[in-house]
């Protein structure tokens, strides 16, 4: 007979499954009486599979190994990150211990204690990433039937530290494009005035293109027919991103419009944030050097934020100054649209509209990196233009209602000097001024020329 107890204010089952082995699954049930009912079907359940009336779920040679392969060929290397994760997935799941041990006997905490080793070598986010696969597979062998349960949905995520965003400023983009040849030039040109992704980009297509209408058509990444988000969208041409595409569609030799040299797709392994960082290096963007004694099997090397010449305290020969770039991938260029056209005036729709995203707390979470030059203006444009120690009157007819207006009380041991004697005033010994805070139009050009916003609002707390 299957029985329930509870134990740390959870409800547990006590029952044989369909092979007769005794078993004990916790479950979600708030009362005795559901638990007691979840215990009953079980039961039942399991002798339809004793009686050979269905099919045993718990097989007792199928391992989590199997469930991964099984996973992997059936879904995961249709994925568009497949490519890209499959070593990780291999290595550290496939290849792994935990892949021998049976569905029957993988639990919660085993799954946890493989994870917590694994975080010793690998960073959080790889982790994490590993429990994906492990969910993912489960979940595809228990929808087949293959397991009842999936014992990976209690296994806590790691907590990923955040980074401090890298983008390029504003200054720094022009002097980024000057210093890149003119193989890569339009390409980094359009990733940062339309910010799109670098699949985007290698599977461009000249009719893609249209110029009468100002738009990019983004239907496809890599050699897929559709985009991240599997839909067809477009987005708005700068004013100055035009002669950087009409020169790459006439130097191209194919359909594509960033092909490589044969006219073929660029392949995904190609070296753009190699590219990005020495055209950073030309062009001075540096956080310092390091300084490398150019003696063959010396190996002194040491910091320093400028490239004068130096030596080496080892053997006396001169140092050579090797910059240090900002750690930039070309995926930042996106996050340089965004942050660029945010701390021009444009709106946190517009942006995200031009970087398609179907969230915009996605793009402003995770997209938008404001320097603190920029949150300094915009904390001062809480100023109304009146000191403390001096109140300045102002009829109410002398200037229209603003949509923000503020009250100023001053205390005062006198009355005001000229005011008439028994005028109504609604405090004693206090003076009453009405302040309104204007309205104003900001004319920041937008970036690039063609995003600028004019709003008329009153300062707020930003």
């Amino acid at each position: 007979m299957a029985s329930v107890f509870r134990r740390c204010d959870r409800w547990y089952l006590n029952y044989k499954d369909g092979n007769g082995k005794r078993c004990q699954r916790s479950t979600t049930a708030v009362t005795k009486t559901e638990a007691r009912r979840l215990a009953s079907d079980l039961e039942r359940k399991a002798e339809r599979q004793f009686l050979g009336l269905e099919p045993s779920l718990d097989d007792e040679s199928i391992t989590f190994g199997e469930c991964l392969r099984g996973w992997e060929e059936a879904q995961f290397r249709f994925t568009s990150g497949y490519l890209h994760s499959r070593g990780t997935f291999r290595k550290h799941l496939v290849d792994s211990s935990l892949a021998n041990v049976r569905v029957r006997d993988l639990t919660t905490g085993k799954i946890q204690d493989f994870l917590t080793e694994k975080s010793e070598a690998l960073a959080p986010q790889t982790v994490n990433h590993l429990r994906a696969f492990a969910f993912r597979a489960l979940t595809w062998a228990m929808d087949h039937k293959k397991i009842a349960l999936n014992p990976c949905v209690k296994v806590k995520r790691q907590v990923v530290p955040e980074r401090v965003p890298q983008y390029l400023r504003k200054e720094e983009v022009p002097r980024v494009l000057v210093t890149l040849s003119r193989t890569w030039r339009a390409l980094f040109a359009t990733a940062i005035y339309s910010g799109l992704r670098k699949g985007e980009l290698a599977s461009l297509r000249k009719e893609d293109v249209d110029f009468q209408a100002g738009l990019i058509f983004v239907r496809r990444s890599w050699a897929r027919d559709t985009t991240k988000n599997h839909k067809e969208e477009s987005v708005p041409i700068a004013a100055e991103l035009v002669r950087y595409l009409q020169e790459a569609i006439a130097r191209s030799p194919s359909n594509l419009v960033f092909p490589k040299a044969d006219g073929s797709m660029m392949p995904k392994h190609t070296p753009l944030e190699d590219v990005l960082r020495s055209a950073l290096a030309r062009a001075g963007i540096v956080i310092g050097y390091r300084h490398v004694c150019r003696r063959k099997g010396c190996g002194h090397a040491e910091q320093a934020r400028g490239a004068n010449l130096r030596h080496c305290p080892k053997c006396g020969m001169k140092l050579w100054p090797k910059p240090c770039v900002r750690p930039l991938r070309f995926h930042d260029l996106r996050h340089t649209t965004a942050s660029l056209l945010i701390m021009n005036g444009a709106s946190l729709v517009a942006v995200q509209r031009i970087l398609r995203h179907s969230d915009p707390r996605t793009t402003a979470k995770i997209y938008v990196h404001l320097l603190p030059d920029y949150s300094r203006d915009q904390i001062n444009l809480l100023s109304f233009d009146n000191p403390a120690n001096e109140v300045t009157s102002r009829p109410s007819s002398a200037s229209p209602a603003a949509p923000c207006a503020a009250t100023v009380v001053q205390d005062s041991s006198e009355a005001p000097s000229g005011s008439p004697e028994g005028s109504e005033n609604p405090l004693p010994n206090q003076q009453v001024t009405s302040v309104s805070a204007a309205g104003f139009e900001p004319a920041t050009p937008g970036f690039g020329g063609r995003y600028s916003i004019q709003m008329s609002y009153a300062p707020f707390l930003f």
